[in-house]
């Protein structure tokens, strides 16, 4: 016979888990798990202690999008092998997001540096300041620059994760990704010879024979409203007066406006 004072009723199971009422009748009727005894009387529902490890186990898959089938698949076999490998192939989509929420967390505090900077500078003026070194993937269009922005990055980003990339939760290696990445062009000056490229920022472990890096330093920067990688020779005229050899690089930047998000900003950087 059932002793109901050794049981968990279902408002207690809930409390103690944190999960509702709501979603333990929800896992019943799915049979993703059944009450330990229902009083046939009542038909209130009791919970075993024991359950609640599952109930939180349900929970975390629940939370971390691990589809409750499959755990009511496993749930119903009672296959202890069955379920250590349900738990093992979770623990393997739980460390993949944990991978993926890494990246989201040092995307939102570069985007938190990049408004620090916002209004420091006046727009049109020439400053200098220290900035890490940089490994970019680049790809050569000629001496002129013709095409649209977008179409060179996708190019790019085809080239280095695949076309069948839609997102970036199905990139293999998340080491392979730079949080809210550099990119824009490139103007590289050497010895009379002019050469545009596109670029986007890479990890700096990426190794291509179209990558390069540019090395930590202090260099001339200048911010603008519109693109003015065209006239960059004459912008920075004295700064590469009697130099052969250097490269202007001009990002595209959101979160520099001082007013609105929206406000897209173009920064040109003298590599000398």
């Amino acid at each position: 016979m059932v002793n109901k004072n050794e049981l968990l009723t279902i408002g207690e199971m809930a409390k103690l888990t944190g999960v509702g009422i709501r979603a333990l009748h929800y896992y019943e009727r799915k049979n993703i798990l059944r009450p330990a005894y229902i009083d046939p009387d009542t038909g209130y529902r009791y919970y075993s202690f024991n359950q609640s490890t599952l109930v939180v186990l349900i929970k975390n898959c629940v939370e971390l999008d691990i589809p409750l089938k499959e755990f009511a698949v496993v749930a119903e076999t009672d296959d202890i092998t069955a379920f250590e490998s349900f738990v093992e192939q979770s623990m393997e989509t739980m460390e993949r997001k944990s991978e993926l929420l890494l990246t989201a967390v040092k995307a939102f505090e570069k985007i938190l540096q990049k408004m620090e900077l916002r209004g420091q500078y006046d727009v049109g003026q020439i400053y200098s300041r220290k900035i890490e070194d940089k490994s970019y993937y680049t790809k050569l269009y000629g001496q002129t620059i013709t095409e649209r922005h977008e179409s060179v990055i996708l190019e790019m980003s085809h080239e280095l994760f695949g076309k069948y990339i839609k997102n970036v939760a199905d990139i293999d290696k998340f080491d392979d990704l730079i949080p809210l990445p550099d990119v824009g062009y490139m103007c590289q000056h050497s010895h009379g010879e002019v050469n545009y490229y596109g670029f986007c920022e890479i990890a700096k472990h990426f190794t291509h024979r179209n990558a390069i890096t540019i090395p930590a330093g202090t260099y001339f920067f200048r911010q603008d409203e519109c693109s003015q990688i065209e006239n960059a020779n004459e912008i920075f005229k004295k700064q590469v007066d009697g130099r052969d050899s250097f490269i202007i690089v001009e990002t595209e930047e959101l979160f520099l406006g001082k007013t609105k998000v929206s406000q897209l900003m173009y920064e040109l950087r003298l590599i000398i």
